[in-house]
């Protein structure tokens, strides 16, 4: 670059926030600069990456401020075409004002009056993100920045802080992925140039601009391996004792700079080489950090960095002051949160199970010990009672491994830490121990020898008796003012009580369910007995003790007699217009059905309970979801079935009484506690179907009548309820009758079905609601009984998807696949079913537009052909439908819709699975017929692949299940070894070479494993992603 000169300054810049940036299509920085206004000034720059869609430009551009009239005429002198970019200027001056003017175009305040000026605007944008890629950028950024000419003007100093910062936030970019732009022997003064100018708006205070230089030196540093940087900036404030505050911006940013993956390096060992400086000298940093003497909170917010990003030897921690300055912080409302930040990093970086961390934690307990948690939970003091739960529960979980160990005495304190934490008064403090109570006990579990586990859960058996009673008193408890809270705290709510029940639950796990009942049983006990009084107002505890009983239901046995019976006794007693309280209690009936099976006398009362509930919004899918549970459990003690069958002819009597997931669960109890029924009883089952499925057909019957009838009001609730019928309504067939009663049902209805099918329109999407129904009736009756109805199923479905070209009927179609494939006799009708419809779809699948518009489409097709080429392949393999069906899928390969490229990729493996079977089988003309259309297409299926992994495709599937690249690739490789190392060389051509070398290595192993061949995939995908990064810039 002959226009680098020595010595010029070159930006730096990335924020100590940056591990907060996660949009990798753009940079969003917001700078806040301080004006005679105290106007906050916004940056938004547009990332300089290909491929970004014009939505996401549209969207961009919205958020940019809009452009005078005046920088309007300057940007048309610019460039009189708004299509197209102007050149960028090897002449720094003249490049300079087109910045200039981009920026002020970017940030003017005026409003916009006309579409051209949206466009010009647009147009300073594109060419600002465009400058940030180019050479000449280096030195415009750095002229920018030398330009600090003080001004009184308000406007031009604000003008003057959106050019500084957006050359020190262009600069910073290029330092992590541009450098390679530079001669090697510039970057050193590029590094002087960086100091200098950090220099200069560091003495002013700029913050942001600052934050921005101190990422580029850190960036360059690393770039540049310059691996003494701790020491030359440690030495360099011996001399300058003001450079020391530039010394701590860089020391806070460096170690994240090196360890970020948007630090684009030529070699990546200059990253761990620069890491294992950094731990060398981290004595030396801590050491500085100590004798710092401005702000307190920069010098934790370095030493959070460095615990963070260094792994600093444990044995430098133990030894440094820092580490008891830190618990002193704790102290000070400053300073509090950073020092609670830089601990709990201590506690995840340095846990107790590994040995050379021991020293350190025989220091870290004392320490923690003395947390004045006592006066912090006499004060109340919220955020102080949040920060020191944070640490406790860090801490438990760090040194989990000295709980289970047989240190007690020692490790118990930390137990019951954690435990009085979990009774802080404010539940959105106290749930932040729930996540220990659960490792506690996934790590109980696993302890070896089985006596010393045992031994452990009895020694911290009080402790989680404890937290049962914290667990059902406080933590699962309603607010007071549930009925005043809005819709999104009531989310956090249930979401905080769903963890609850599974701490419970795990409690029990280790303790067992009588000892866990006991205890919630005496609390409900108690609690019922001092709200009897008055439990329209005071029902809180009695619910909470439900909630805790109901989450250990699979721990009970059915003849606990001593605590359950007062609990279901109860429950008709309940006030029924608090509808928290009922909607748990009808939860518990329905989860201890297999209890009150063995206690029906219970059962009784608890059925009006529920009917009502059904009444009542809020509590109708729980009592509906405990009816269902009820009837599941229905035996001849308690005969469900016909009850519950009369319960829902009334409430189906007037459709709309409830919702229709609540109305199936219903029904679905029905036809579990009828099959029951008739299975014990061996009578008749014809009489129930009727009675269930007629009204369905009445119902069906109206709306084909009805013109105006509205298929997702009137039909799909009718077909959903059939699904369930015919899924969960087992009805014998009877020694005199030779056609199932599911089946009379099946034709009694086949013709509205019909009917109405022909009637619907290509804009409907009715059919896709049919589908379970057509699926399952086929399951459950059986292949044999439903052969008669496939003929004109099969018709139907392809009549339906020539009308309406839903992906539902392809769907529909495959499970006929499924099921009949393999019976030899419809095999041809199979064909001719999915060939009818592959030229259907191939009408209006001509390209890839067409296939990005029907994504739904394309994925059910090749499903459909992937089961038929597992189940009945011969015809479709002798048939010219396959080529055209390689040549389909070449194309379906590059949609960027992971179910349609997955349906692509199943097709094909299946197809080359088929060929594996052939070899073995030595059927030689389905052998010769797949081989000729592998020969004719998988050159482009290769290439596609390889394209896939190298990042220029859509990767939704790299080497999980079948349907995946590394599957594909494999599996060639094992049908024809010399053909697929062809097909490689041409698709690998364009690939980085040092992936492209290692991965043929892979390939020249003819009898290498799938695991090793996986591997060797992802390897190969990681190269290529490395070096794309690197092209890129």
């Amino acid at each position: 670059m002959s226009h680098v000169s020595v010595g010029i300054p070159f930006l730096k810049g990335q924020d100590p926030a940056q591990k907060y940036h996660k949009a990798p299509f753009a940079i969003l920085v917001e700078a806040y600069t301080t004006t005679p206004g105290n106007y906050p000034v916004s940056f938004h720059f547009k990332s300089p990456v290909k491929g970004q869609t014009s939505e996401r430009r549209r969207q961009r551009v919205n958020q940019l401020r809009i452009f005078s009239s005046e920088t309007q005429s300057e940007l048309l002198r610019i460039h009189s075409a708004m299509s197209a970019l102007p050149e960028h200027s090897e002449n720094v001056e003249e490049e300079i004002q087109k910045i200039r003017l981009a920026l002020d175009a970017v940030f003017s305040s005026s409003q916009p009056t006309a579409n051209t000026q949206r466009e010009q605007r647009q147009l300073a944008d594109r060419y600002l993100t465009s400058f940030q890629e180019s050479t000449v950028a280096w030195m415009v950024c750095d002229r920018l920045l030398q330009d600090n000419s003080s001004t009184a003007n308000p406007q031009e100093v604000m003008r003057q802080q959106q050019q500084h910062f957006f050359a020190a936030q262009t600069l910073s970019t290029k330092c992590r992925v541009d450098t390679f732009q530079l001669p090697a022997s510039s970057l050193p003064s590029l590094r002087d140039s960086l100091f200098v100018h950090l220099s200069t708006y560091s003495s002013v205070g700029n913050a942001a601009l600052t934050n921005r230089l101190a990422m580029a030196v850190s960036a360059l540093a690393v770039q540049m391996s310059w691996t003494t940087v701790v020491t030359d900036l440690l030495s360099s404030t011996v001399s300058d004792p003001q450079r020391r505050t530039i010394v701590m911006q860089i020391f806070k940013i460096l170690p994240e700079e090196c360890a970020s993956d948007r630090l684009v390096l030529a070699d990546e060992n200059v990253r761990y080489h620069m890491r294992d400086n950094l731990v060398s000298s981290s004595t030396d940093v801590l050491r500085f950090i100590q004798s710092w003497d401005g702000s307190a909170e920069k010098a934790y917010e370095v030493l959070y960095t460095w615990i963070r990003y260094v792994p600093i030897q444990s044995t430098v921690l133990t030894e440094s002051p820092l580490l008891e300055a830190s618990f002193n912080a704790l102290l000070d409302q400053q300073t509090m949160e950073l020092a609670a930040d830089v601990i709990i990093e201590i506690y995840r970086m340095y846990p107790s199970h590994i040995p050379s961390n021991q020293g350190l934690v025989q220091k870290m307990i004392p320490l923690s010990s003395k947390l004045p948690f006592d006066q912090a939970l006499t004060l109340g003091d919220e955020d102080v009672l949040r920060t020191y739960c944070r640490i406790i529960t860090e801490m438990a979980e760090s040194y989990m491994s000295l709980i289970l160990s047989s240190q007690f005495l020692e490790a118990s304190k930390l137990v019951e830490w954690v435990l009085r934490c979990s009774s802080i008064p404010e539940t959105e403090i106290s749930s932040i121990t729930l996540h220990f109570w659960y490792s506690m006990v996934e790590e109980l579990e696993r302890v070896e020898p089985y006596e010393f586990r045992q031994d452990l859960i009895d020694r911290y058996t009080p402790y989680l008796l404890q937290l049962i009673d914290t667990c059902s008193t406080h933590l699962m408890k309603y607010p007071s003012n549930v009925s005043e809270m809005s819709e999104d705290e009531m989310d956090d709510i249930y979401r905080d009580r769903f963890y609850v029940s599974e701490t419970v639950e795990d409690c029990c796990r280790l303790l067992g369910g009588n000892d866990v009942l006991g205890r919630l049983g005496k609390l409900l006990q108690n609690a019922f007995q001092l709200a009897s009084n008055d439990l329209l107002n005071n029902w809180h505890g009695i619910e909470s003790c439900m909630m805790c009983i109901l989450s250990i239901n699979k721990f009970i046995p059915s003849d606990e007699a001593e605590f359950l019976p007062f609990c279901f006794d109860i429950i008709p007693r309940l006030p029924a217009d608090v509808q928290p309280l009922r909607c748990t209690a009808s939860k518990l009936i329905g989860k201890y059905a297999f209890w009150l099976a063995a206690h029906p006398h219970l059962l009784q009362p608890l059925l009006p309970f529920l009917a009502q509930g059904l009444s009542i919004p809020f509590c109708a899918s729980a009592a509906a979801l405990s009816i269902k549970e009820l009837c599941e459990c229905s035996n001849q003690k308690i005969a469900m079935g016909e009850p519950v069958l009369q319960l829902y002819t009334e409430i189906t009597s007037s459709p709309g009484r409830l919702d229709l997931k609540d109305d199936l669960e219903v029904l679905e109890g029905v036809c579990k506690a009828i099959s029951r029924q008739i299975k014990e009883t061996s009578v008749d089952g014809s009489n129930y179907v009727q009675r269930i499925v007629q009204p369905i057909g009445n119902r069906l019957a109206a709306t084909v009548d009805n013109p105006n009838c509205k298929p997702k009001q009137d039909v799909i609730p009718e077909l959903d309820r059939l699904t369930i019928i015919v899924q969960f309504l087992t009805v014998p067939t009877q020694p005199t009758s030779v056609t199932n009663p599911i089946m009379e049902v099946i034709q009694s209805i086949w013709h509205l079905l019909g009917c109405y099918f022909s009637e619907i329109s290509s804009g409907q999407s009715v059919g896709r609601k049919n589908l379970p129904f057509s699926q399952t009736r086929v399951k459950v009756c059986g292949a044999a009984a439903y052969e008669p109805m496939l003929e004109p199923l099969m018709k139907q479905l392809v009549q339906s998807y020539e009308r309406s070209r839903q992906s539902a009927y392809l769907y529909a179609a495959s499970i006929c696949v499924t099921e009949y494939g393999r019976i030899p006799k419809h095999s041809s009708n199979l064909f001719n079913m999915i060939n009818a419809m592959a030229t259907v779809s191939f009408s209006f699948l001509n390209n890839l537009d067409d296939l990005t518009r029907h994504p739904d489409v394309v994925e059910e097709l090749f499903y459909m052909m992937g089961r038929m080429i597992t189940h009945c392949p011969e015809p479709l393999v002798m048939s010219p439908l396959l080529q055209a069906l390689f040549q389909c899928a070449a194309v379906g390969m590059q949609l960027d819709h992971r179910a349609a490229n997955k349906g692509t990729l199943n097709f094909i493996e299946n197809s080359i699975n088929y060929g594996l079977t052939l070899k073995e089988r030595n059927q030689h003309d389905c052998q010769q017929a797949l081989e000729s259309v592998l020969v004719n297409e998988g050159q482009a299926i290769v290439n596609n692949l390889t394209l896939s992994l190298m990042g220029d495709l859509p990767a939704c599937n790299v080497d999980s299940g079948n349907g995946s690249i590394a599957g594909i690739l494999w599996k060639l490789h094992s049908l024809s070894p010399a053909m697929m190392t062809q097909w490689m060389t041409v698709a690998l051509a364009t690939a980085p070479e040092r992936p492209r070398i290692d991965f043929f290595g892979c390939l020249n192993n003819s009898g290498i494993p799938r695991n090793d061949f996986n591997l060797a995939v992802r390897a190969f995908m990681g190269g290529c992603k490395r070096e794309r990064r690197l092209a890129r810039r």
